[in-house]
C-alpha cells in the first residue's frame, strides 16, 4: 500500500527541499499571534490560542514540534475574522500594528453586519458600489465587506501618510487624524 503526500504550491523540483524553519521564525510568528490577541476579541478560542502560542514560543527550537503546533494554530486561528492567518505574502506591518489594524476591522464589521443586515432593503437603493461595475449589492454580507475594506484603505493611507500610529483602543483607532483639506484655485473669496 503507499501513501499519498499532499502539499500546497508548486511543485518541488529534483534537489530541492522543503523549507525548514528556525527558532527565530518560529518566536516572530508566535509574537505576531500573541500581538493578534491582544487587540482582538477570539471568544472561545482565546485561552486554547494563547496557551498553544505560548507552547510554541517554549517548543521553537525543536522544528517538528514547532510545525505540529503552527499547524494546530492555523486551524484554530483560520477560523477567526480578520485572523493574522493570511494566505500569500506576509504584511510588511510591525505585528503590533497588524493586530490593530485587523482589531478595527472586527470592530467595523460587528457594527456594519447587523446595521446592513437590518436595512439592506432600503440601503441598496441608496448606497451603490464604487467605480463603474454598476448595478447594487448582491446582499448585506457583500454590502458590509465593501465598507469593511474602505476602512482598511483609510487606515493603510493613515499609516503611510504618518497621521496615525497604528494603536488602538477597543477596536477604536486612537489618535488618527483625517487628511488635510487641499484648496483648489479658484475656491477662495478674495
Amino acid at each position: 500500500m503507499s501513501c499519498l503526500m499532499l502539499r500546497w504550491g508548486p511543485k518541488p523540483k529534483e534537489g530541492d527541499k522543503m523549507t525548514e524553519h528556525n527558532e527565530d521564525y518560529w518566536m516572530m510568528k508566535a509574537n505576531q499571534g500573541l500581538a493578534w490577541l491582544n487587540e482582538n476579541d477570539a471568544g472561545a478560542f482565546g485561552t486554547v490560542l494563547e496557551d498553544t502560542l505560548n507552547l510554541l514560543v517554549a517548543s521553537a527550537s525543536d522544528a517538528t514540534e514547532a510545525e505540529r503546533l503552527w499547524g494546530a494554530i492555523r486551524s484554530i486561528a483560520g477560523m477567526l475574522p480578520n485572523s493574522f492567518i493570511k494566505r500569500g505574502r506576509g504584511s510588511s506591518l510591525s505585528p503590533e500594528v497588524q493586530a490593530s489594524v485587523d482589531s478595527v476591522m472586527n470592530t467595523a464589521q460587528n457594527v456594519f453586519a447587523p446595521f446592513c443586515e437590518a436595512n439592506f432593503d432600503f440601503l441598496r437603493l441608496v448606497v451603490l458600489p464604487h467605480g463603474k461595475t454598476g448595478g447594487d449589492y448582491a446582499d448585506a454580507e457583500a454590502m458590509t465587506q465593501s465598507f469593511v475594506d474602505r476602512i482598511k484603505r483609510v487606515l493603510m493611507v493613515s499609516l503611510k501618510e504618518d497621521r496615525w500610529d497604528g494603536k488602538t483602543e477597543n477596536g477604536i483607532p486612537v489618535g488618527i487624524t483625517p487628511p488635510a483639506v487641499v484648496e483648489k484655485e479658484g475656491d477662495s473669496e478674495e
